[in-house]
């Protein structure tokens, strides 16, 4: 358990080290990672006893108290792709409105009464 901990302390550092430099692709990867360890943490807690739960409680708590930092970062990529989505949106409104929607293949009558 002790290994484990101490790669997360050690992933979530470089994480936070590289959090400015990230793009979509690299923090999906980084929290793949940290999903796939904190899942190994909890499979180890049921084999663990009370005295190393207690040991590592506060070194995983002081790790998850960083995850608003990183949920921010998801929270930007968020509204810079919805700020992208609406200006596609947009133009293709645009485009719509300007593009020619009959057939110009149609001929009209008009008849006398």
């Amino acid at each position: 358990m002790d290994k484990l901990v101490t790669e997360l302390e050690r992933l979530t550092q470089q994480g936070l080290a590289d959090l400015v430099t990230m793009d979509v692709e690299r923090i999906t990867d980084f929290m793949e990672q940290r999903g796939e360890i904190m899942q190994k943490l909890i499979e180890a807690r049921e084999k663990a006893t009370a005295i190393d739960k207690s040991a590592y409680k506060t070194r995983i708590q002081s790790v998850l108290s960083l995850d608003a930092i990183f949920i921010k970062k998801l929270e930007q990529f968020r509204n810079e792709a919805s700020l992208q989505l609406a200006k596609l949106d947009a133009g293709k409104t645009q485009r719509n409105a300007y593009d020619n929607h009959y057939d110009g293949e149609s001929l009209f009558f008009d008849r006398k009464k």
